[in-house]
């Protein structure tokens, strides 16, 4: 049963070629919005800089963006973000990003 009439048909081409141009541009728009996320977490890094130690949380010692952090993680794994080495890692390699080294 089709529900939608359709009076056009789409060639493979012509289907390849939008979803290439869809892909592009979210790839796009991804590199953009990379850059204002890294510029909040750098303004979130500098408020949490010499902040009081929270209960059953210690101190903030790595801020990133939420999307980078999920990359990391599915890519590495839950246990090689949360380590020691990682953490003294990532205060070494940004270290905008580390308000109270660990």
């Amino acid at each position: 049963m089709q529900i939608i009439q359709r009076s056009e048909q789409f060639t493979d081409a012509e289907i390849d070629s939008a979803i290439n141009e869809e892909i592009r541009k979210s790839l796009k728009d991804e590199l953009d919005t990379q850059q204002e996320r890294e510029v909040l977490m750098r303004a979130h890094a500098a408020s949490m800089k010499n902040h009081k130690t929270m209960p059953g949380l210690g101190k903030c010692v790595a801020v990133m963006p939420a999307r980078e952090f999920f990359r990391l993680q599915a890519k590495y794994g839950a246990a090689t973000l949360h380590s020691k080495e990682f953490i003294q890692y990532f205060n070494q390699k940004f270290p905008d990003l580390s308000p109270n080294k660990a």
